[in-house]
């Protein structure tokens, strides 16, 4: 047995020398890989190794500069940085990055090349500057595709063939792009981006994959087309807010949830001189906050917006056409725009709404916006445009003209049943704390309650002299008083104030609070509209003279005849009836002069101004107004 074993062939070995010739091998490699990695380390190769890697730089951007130090690692990984492109000032940089990395090629190694397979940037910063001043020069001066700059010499790159080898992946970690805004700048990012590159016979593409804070992703491919074209296509998805700068997410009004989307597909010749593209955007459950907004934030909110961008570097013009913004399915809003880079930036832009549905763009509303259930609720459609033009960075010079037509609206409420304020309703004031006070009607069954058409004209054209010049022509809103309240406001730095209509003034008082805030305007708006579609102007201005205030408690223009005159409201004379208009913006404030017995003499102006535009309007004649400025203005006593 022990035989039959001892036969048996023993498995086979290499012989010695082959054991030995590999190990030999394996040492070569491993002296060699050491001899490399010292060699690597010296400072003349430091050196030698940054000059060409500044060389290489040059020849595909431009002037460039690089940091002294290069470190390889046992992967032999270069490392390098920071990497700075001039920007148009020497304290802005247009790129700044703080940390490269090259991964080169292991297959290119073994055939004796040097080929980077992968970049890895980190910390970057990118300044375009002021309306892309610093791209715009850097785009200029950069060399021509195909060239390779000598670091020994000034002379213009000399042109090269261009290597086959397989171009390496791009990491962007950190990527901020800092923009102008105001006198200050605004960051936006940090972002994450890969970004990969292929030759192919008509040109080349690239496609580079986007990764935002807040799970936003995205990506965008671009693709020549022979010498002197280039396509692009962007697509971004649940972009949050988290990626607004601080500026705009601290300011008044801000986008503080929700995703955004943005489409946009472009065509381009190769030095931008001309782009054409097609936009889309859209966001869902978007919510905005801001003390100036509401108490709470507001929302959600689902907006869109597309429409073709051309972008004409000869005129350097930039134009939106064939626009469309939406609230839901609500409301579509017909946009043209247009802007001129220059003085001022000039631009223009139109805004149309037809055949906008009240009660659908209600419904779209957040709650918060909705008009309260007493409120008058119309049906039918109305048509709405906006033409704004003018500096883009002047906004008190800007030209604004506005219009809005409820034919349709009225029509459908003359053919529906009138609503409650057309009949004798309950009215409960509210006081300059915010309380509500003793409700009364407006009607009959209170004492004070004088119709309209009992009351001296000079009464009611007074109030509208006073308060709304335009009550009877406009459609609840007086454009012409709030383009000009606008340019005051922006000319003094603050928001919008004044120009609130005669309706205004009763959608606030009837169904609103006194907050100042960007929701109670909202509400007011929806509620004018609302109040001009289903109730007769007269009826509006009778309600508005029954239940003003003009002093404490006092409410109504009957009340406030007794009060100051100890007189009935049909009674009033011109100048009485003008004064009274002029204490409505503030009764509680000015009634103090009311113990005075008389007005001052710097109020007899303001009075005396109103019965001027009064007669100019014909309100009044030449010897009426005589007749009235003559008249002293005596207060009850008591």
């Amino acid at each position: 047995m022990r035989a039959e074993q001892d036969m048996r062939p023993s498995p086979a070995r290499p012989p010695v020398r082959v054991r030995r010739a590999a190990l030999a091998v394996i040492a070569t490699l491993l002296a060699s890989y050491a001899a490399v990695q010292a060699a690597v380390r010296l400072p003349a190769v430091e050196r030698w190794l940054r000059e060409r890697i500044a060389a290489e730089l040059r020849a595909r951007v431009g002037e460039v500069t690089v940091a002294p130090g290069v470190s390889i690692d046992p992967l032999f990984r270069a490392t390098f940085g920071p990497v700075t492109v001039p920007g148009a000032s020497a304290r802005e940089p247009l790129v700044r990055i703080d940390r490269v990395a090259v991964r080169p090629s292991l297959l290119g190694l073994l055939r004796g090349r040097v080929e980077p397979a992968s970049i890895r940037l980190s910390g970057i910063r990118v300044s375009p500057g002021p309306r892309g001043r610093a791209l715009r020069a850097f785009l200029d001066r950069r060399p021509r595709p195909g060239a390779v700059a000598d670091p020994r010499s000034s002379t213009p790159p000399r042109p090269r063939p261009a290597p086959q080898s397989p171009l390496p992946v791009v990491h962007l970690r950190g990527l901020v792009v800092v923009l102008p805004l105001g006198r200050g700048q605004a960051e936006l990012g940090p972002l994450d981006a890969d970004l990969t590159a292929a030759r192919e016979a008509a040109g080349a593409s690239f496609a580079l994959s986007l990764r935002a804070p807040g799970g936003g992703s995205g990506q965008l491919t671009a693709q020549t087309i022979g010498d002197d074209r280039w396509r692009a296509r962007l697509r971004l998805e649940r972009l949050s807010p988290i990626l607004l700068p601080p500026q705009l997410r601290d300011g008044p009004a801000t986008l503080s949830d929700g995703v955004v989307a943005l489409e946009l597909d472009a065509e381009s010749d190769g030095d931008l001189s001309h782009v054409d593209a097609r936009v889309r955007a859209s966001g869902e459950r978007l919510f905005v906050s801001g003390e100036r907004v509401a108490d709470e934030p507001l929302g959600p909110f689902k907006l869109g917006a597309e429409g073709s961008v051309t972008w004409d570097a000869a005129e350097r013009r930039v134009a939106f056409r064939d626009g469309v913004l939406s609230l839901g399915a609500a409301l579509r809003v017909a946009l043209a725009a247009e802007a001129r880079l220059g003085s001022g930036v000039p631009f223009t832009a139109s805004f149309r709404a037809d055949g906008a549905d009240w009660t659908a763009l209600v419904a779209a509303l957040p709650p918060a916006l909705a008009p309260p259930p007493e409120a008058p609720r119309p049906r039918g459609t109305f048509d709405a445009h906006l033409d704004v033009s003018g500096p883009l960075l002047a906004p008190a010079a800007w030209t604004l003209g506005a219009g809005l037509d409820l034919t349709r609206m009225r029509e459908a409420s003359r053919a529906g049943e009138p609503v409650a304020l057309r009949r004798p309703f309950p009215y409960q004031p509210v006081n300059g704390d915010g309380e509500r006070g003793r409700a009364f009607e407006i009607g009959p069954r209170t004492p004070t309650f004088v119709p309209i058409a009992e009351l001296p004209e000079h009464v009611v054209r007074a109030v509208t002299t006073s308060e709304d010049g335009g009550f009877f022509g406009h459609p609840g809103f007086d454009f012409t008083e709030l383009a000009d309240a606008f340019a005051r406001g922006a000319e003094e730095g603050r928001v919008v104030r004044g120009g609130s209509t005669i309706t205004q003034q009763l959608a606030k008082n009837l169904y609103l609070s006194r907050e100042k805030t960007l929701a109670r305007k909202i509400r007011e708006a929806a509620i004018t509209i609302a109040l001009e579609a289903t109730v007769p102007k007269a009826r509006l201005l009778e309600i508005y003279l029954n239940l003003v205030e003009w002093g404490p408690g006092v409410f109504g223009i009957g009340a406030a005849a007794q009060h100051w005159f100890g007189k009935d409201a049909r009674e009033l004379t011109a100048k009485e009836a003008a004064f009274l208009a002029s204490i409505i913006p503030n009764p509680i404030r000015y009634h103090g002069m009311r113990a005075r017995g008389s007005p001052s003499d710097a109020w007899e102006q303001r009075v005396e101004h109103i019965l001027l535009k009064m007669t100019e309007q014909g309100a009044l004649s030449d010897e009426d107004l005589l007749r009235a400025l003559s008249e002293p203005i005596v207060f009850r006593e008591g």
